[in-house]
């Protein structure tokens, strides 16, 4: 592999090879991480605006303190490292679904990786997003930690399908 171009890791999963590589652009003097699943590209590090201001729009209307933020989907970091820089989240919980791509942070392959893995607020999921969405216990199936505050909001933002969803509960009772 050249100065270039490296792939960081391969893995095959049930739904694809997915690949985590590094080039650089020479034309804007940067690296450029991108995610690959098979052939289709899944995240690049060249955009990433939707993500953070998707994150901004989620939480710009909080009138909280306290606030806990579920994410779903991990990608490279951005829209997790969003939601922190709010000073009203206390707490983010990022549910992915590819073990990989969790990895990828806490092993500090990608940029915001070991930020977010040292960050005492922030933890990684590993599961469906949707499914834990629609299911009959829903999120009560993360840890009990992650879902300990009363009167809190939870901003859903899923980067993909580009929607934001926000829920308010008077309390969550985990017990």
């Amino acid at each position: 592999m050249s100065l270039y171009f490296e792939e960081l890791d391969y893995r095959p999963t049930s739904i694809g090879a997915l690949s985590l590589r590094r080039r650089r652009e020479l034309s804007l003097g940067v690296d450029v991480f991108e995610i690959k699943l098979g052939e289709e590209f899944l995240m690049s590090s060249l955009f990433t605006a939707s993500e953070v201001a998707l994150a901004h729009l989620g939480l710009g209307e909080l009138d909280t303190s306290d606030a806990r933020v579920l994410v779903g989907g991990l990608g490279l970091g951005h829209t997790a490292k969003a939601v922190l820089e709010h000073p009203e989240v206390s707490g983010l919980v990022v549910v992915e679904a590819l073990e990989a791509v969790i990895d990828w942070h806490e092993q500090g392959l990608v940029p915001l990786g070991p930020e977010l893995a040292a960050d005492p607020r922030c933890s990684f999921h590993h599961g469906d997003f949707f499914a834990l969405a629609t299911s009959e216990d829903g999120f009560s199936r993360l840890s009990p930690s992650a879902l300990s505050m009363p009167s809190w909001w939870i901003s859903i933002i899923h980067r993909s399908s580009c929607w934001i969803r926000r829920m308010r509960t008077s309390t969550v009772r985990t017990d």
